[in-house]
């Protein structure tokens, strides 16, 4: 799913969520609810504010996520990302350690590698990409 379309899907489902908590809050009888209509409203718009809040944070992060490429025909890719902080260690590995002639029944050689890593602190990262040539 493209990255507009993700957007699209968490705005839309944050005003979903206001309006379906704004329905419960103008329908629902219970005690604790405001008599007076316009009471009703204003709590119905803080909780429903809140609500929509909370779904559009929830979905931010898989919004903002990048779009992972379909591979290319005939071809693998790999794709991997990583964040790091303090004292931690990361390690992407990605294609074979052993060039694929020398194993018999092994998969392709990769097309194309994508690693991406940030490292804060005292983070250590190693990353290999692509198969070993002899």
């Amino acid at each position: 799913m493209s990255g507009p379309v993700r957007k699209t899907v968490a705005a839309v489902s944050s005003v979903a969520a206001a309006v379906v908590v704004l329905w419960v809050v103008g329908t629902a009888s219970w005690g604790w609810l405001p008599d007076d209509d316009g009471a009703r409203w204003t709590v119905g718009t803080a909780v429903g504010a809140v609500v929509a809040a909370a779904v559009l944070f929830t979905l931010a992060a898989w919004a903002s996520a990048p779009a992972v490429p379909a591979p290319a025909p005939g071809g693998r890719r790999v794709s991997q990302a990583a964040d790091g902080r303090d004292d931690a260690v990361i390690e992407q590995a990605a294609g074979h350690r052993v060039p694929p002639a020398a194993v018999p029944g092994a998969a392709a050689p990769l097309d194309e590698v994508d690693q991406r890593a940030k490292g804060k602190g005292r983070a250590r990262i190693r990353q290999t990409g692509g198969d070993d040539q002899p």
